[in-house]
């Protein structure tokens, strides 16, 4: 038995192999001019950005115009400030209370015939008409025991001759308390 000899020739490219270096290197360079294009896009997008962040810090440091603290203002606008507070301070009042809280103190015995509420002097004065003294008493004891009242005063009553049933006329002042 013998051993053939080995033909090892390392010269001689085979047939193949020429052909599937050729499409690597082409898809290579696809590849490579489509990262190179993605880069471009990227760059100009950071660009962009820097920009942006550039345009947002000088816009940042700049100088704001404001009222120096020597500046005094007009008797104008100092009413005009005084009307606004006083328009939110009504405002903040809790009116609904105070009017359910009057509205359930009325009963069958009081006719409710005003309500003059001051939010500046948080007083309120309610006149109205009762049939009897015994009416307008528990019509008062029931106002001084809602949330929203106290310290109420009878300030005037009259009884009524002109009218046949004689209602006694009254004018109540109370102090309006607005809490939460």
């Amino acid at each position: 038995m013998s051993i053939a000899p080995l033909d090892l020739d390392f010269l001689r490219p085979r047939a193949g192999s020429r052909r599937t270096g050729t499409i690597l290197l082409g898809i290579g360079v696809v590849l490579t001019l489509i990262v190179a294009g993605r880069y471009a896009d990227f760059k100009e997008e950071r660009a962009r950005w820097e920009d942006k962040v550039s345009d947002t810090r000088k816009l940042a440091r700049r100088a704001l115009p404001g009222l120096s603290a020597s500046e005094v203002p007009s008797a104008e606008l100092q009413a005009e400030l005084r009307r606004a507070n006083a328009v939110l301070d009504q405002l903040s009042l809790h009116w609904d209370r105070l009017f359910e809280d009057v509205e359930s103190a009325v009963d069958a015995n009081v006719a409710l015939l005003g309500l003059q509420p001051d939010a500046r002097g948080r007083v309120v004065t309610v006149e109205g008409e009762a049939r009897h003294l015994d009416g307008l008493l528990a019509f008062l004891s029931r106002l001084e025991s809602t949330r929203s009242l106290e310290r109420v005063h009878l300030v005037s009553h009259e009884i009524r001759g002109n009218n046949p049933q004689r209602p006694l006329a009254f004018k109540v002042l109370a102090q309006w308390v607005s809490t939460p």
